[in-house]
């Protein structure tokens, strides 16, 4: 049986954004090659979930679809405004991705946070029960990876129990370079992970190590 992957990205999608939206459509649809690469490379099945979130809803603009009947992410999708209720957002990708996962033997799981600000407005989930949410996902070998700009992105990942971080300028050109290494440390995992025995310990460290 192939390796089932599911790969959920959670974007920011508040006002702050506006400056990069451009370039981070082109990087999510760099994300989406790739994970469309990784696909036919290691014979798996790619899933994706796409969720923009911002103060006005969560909105899974892909959710739970088979990379090949995906097609490209427009401006017309992305359009950022308000605020920044990360920690809703993360909760609730990540809850119902656990339903979707279930007790899937084949399952390798991959959660990508990408957020250009501090948390500031949620009312459903609060830091520590992200971060015990996360913590308990982690032991049942997913894959977090924390991406920030204008933010101590060490230490909010630290907060939320996430090893991977990354920081990027949130400009044109550091949107670009972000989005490629985070390319190729998706590239670099999904492979290893393509190949190990489905009871094997999660080989989740070092996510974002030596891509420089």
């Amino acid at each position: 049986m192939a390796t089932k992957f599911y790969n959920l990205i959670i974007l920011d999608r508040s006002g702050s954004m506006t400056t990069i939206r451009q370039a981070a459509v082109a990087g999510v649809n760099e994300t989406l090659g790739t994970i469309r690469k990784i696909g036919k490379e290691t014979e798996s099945q790619q899933l994706v979930s796409l969720l923009a979130f911002c103060g006005c809803s969560k909105e899974y603009i892909i959710r739970d679809k088979d990379i090949h009947r995906v097609g490209p992410l427009t401006l017309a999708d992305y359009q950022p405004c308000c605020s920044t209720p990360l920690y809703d957002a993360i909760g609730a990708g990540c809850t119902a991705l656990r339903k979707l996962v279930g007790n899937d033997p084949e399952a390798r799981v991959s959660v990508t946070i990408i957020t250009d600000g501090y948390e500031n407005s949620s009312s459903e989930w609060t830091q520590p029960a992200v971060a015990a949410l996360i913590k308990e996902l982690k032991a049942q070998g997913w894959l977090f990876a924390f991406i920030g700009a204008n933010i101590d992105v060490k230490k909010v990942s630290f907060t939320l129990s996430i090893d991977n971080s990354i920081s990027f300028q949130a400009d044109e050109e550091g949107t670009q370079q972000m989005f490629d290494k985070e390319c190729r440390a998706r590239s670099r995992w999904a492979r290893t992970a393509a190949s190990a025995p489905a009871d094997a310990a999660p080989m989740n460290d070092g996510y974002f190590d030596d891509l420089d």
